[in-house]
């Protein structure tokens, strides 16, 4: 029985709808321009935030830093491990599976052939594509050799690259080339797609080229730490474990790292996302709910004013029998009806915003790391259904 009911009222519903077209066209109209909007700012939300990273082990991917309590700002708190702490912290550590040291977004002069090229590339220690849980799709890692002072320099290659400057040859691994102006070997290639940390094209071993200098050095590095918990190690544990290391540190080198007295550890997605980016994020969040609100208003009193030029219609409805409860129902069916109308136009509207805003932000100068991708995914979809909801509610019910 409250089936039929429910189709019946849709089917009224469409017919009213389909009489009031005009009606019903702007009222679409104004809910898909606020369903777009809200359903692409999500996307980037989701995409920056939500989402996180694609690898097997990204839910225990964390950073590790040194950090000096006293400097913390809204925007974020100095802190610095040095290679030589890295060094010292690694083989006695207990809270993590293992550990990588990187420097990424750097410069890296290759020559191929006597063809120079010049590509982003990132030094890694060799546990940094295990950590990940991600292996070459041609060739072997890095070992602990190819990481050490005066190594025999090798290298990985991004997919895009060995299919665009390599002509994709199968006889790739092995491949000589010149590497910041000394002979290198090319041990393999990565899965396409795969640019971590950010948009990187070339992975080096980062001790080979930027062997540990001592702590006082000024041409010393600090590279950025990342680790995978160990299974039932809590960010709590690790913290305390780690701010443990920072205080020993800090005794023990008073020139180099007396500041650096905390342990920091923390989910890697927040390391790249850092609090005024969120802040950011959510704030324009806001604004598109906002922009959504303001069409359910309006939406609303265009009911109202609909509602009015109805009142015989409904005067009859009722004279015949139909209750008020029955009247309020067929009217949120009509709003649900335009709400889900003005959904589809939204979601198609939000596909090509959020293609030309993908395809926008990757011709940038300084593009968003690759593994920030805006789509409409599974919790994208559940949102928009969740704000259309809200917006037949919105501005239907009151009217009704």
């Amino acid at each position: 029985m409250t089936f039929e009911n429910l189709s019946r009222d849709v089917k009224i519903g469409l017919r009213v709808l389909f009489k009031e077209k005009t009606f019903c066209a702007l009222a679409v109209v104004v809910l898909a321009l606020g369903i777009s909007g809200v359903t692409t700012m999500f996307s980037v939300v989701n995409g920056v935030m939500l989402r996180g990273f694609s690898f097997p082990n990204g839910d225990r991917l964390v950073s590790l830093n040194f950090v000096d309590p006293s400097s913390a700002t809204f925007f974020g708190v100095n802190g610095q491990v040095s290679a030589m702490d890295y060094g010292e912290l690694r083989p006695q550590q207990q809270s993590f599976e293992a550990l990588a040291a990187y420097l990424n977004g750097s410069t890296v002069n290759v020559t191929v052939d006597g063809r120079p090229q010049r590509y982003t590339g990132a030094y890694v220690t060799e546990d940094f594509l295990r950590i990940l849980g991600v292996s070459p799709a041609m060739g072997r890692d890095f070992t602990a050799q190819d990481n050490t002072p005066g190594a025999a320099k090798v290298a990985l290659i991004g997919h895009g690259v060995w299919q665009r400057d390599f002509g994709g040859a199968g006889d790739i691994v092995g491949k000589g080339i010149r590497l910041n102006g000394r002979p290198a070997t090319v041990i393999g290639v990565m899965p396409k797609g795969f640019a971590f940390p950010t948009n990187e094209e070339v992975w080096i071993p980062l001790f080979s080229e930027y062997p540990p200098r001592q702590r006082n050095d000024p041409a010393a590095n600090n590279p950025a730490v990342l680790g995978i918990l160990r299974a039932g190690v809590s960010l709590d544990q690790a913290n305390a474990e780690a701010t443990t290391f920072a205080r020993r540190f800090a005794a023990a080198y008073p020139e180099t790292n007396k500041p650096f007295n905390t342990g920091q550890v923390q989910p890697l997605l927040d390391t790249f996302t850092p609090r005024p980016l969120r802040g950011t994020m959510w704030t324009m969040l806001g604004f598109c709910v906002g922009v959504l609100l303001i069409s359910c208003v309006n939406v609303m009193n265009m009911q109202f004013a609909r509602a009015t030029l109805r009142a015989k219609e409904l005067a009859v409805r009722s004279s015949l029998g139909a209750t008020r409860m029955r009247l309020v129902r067929q009217m949120l069916t009509e709003s649900v009806l335009i709400a889900g109308i003005g959904a589809a136009v939204g979601i198609a509207l939000a596909y090509g915003s959020i293609d030309w805003l993908s395809a926008t932000v990757r011709n940038l100068e300084n593009p968003p790391p690759s593994w920030i991708t805006f789509d409409l995914d599974p919790p994208v979809l559940a949102f928009t259904v969740f704000a259309t909801l809200a917006a037949a509610v919105l501005s239907g019910l009151l009217p009704a």
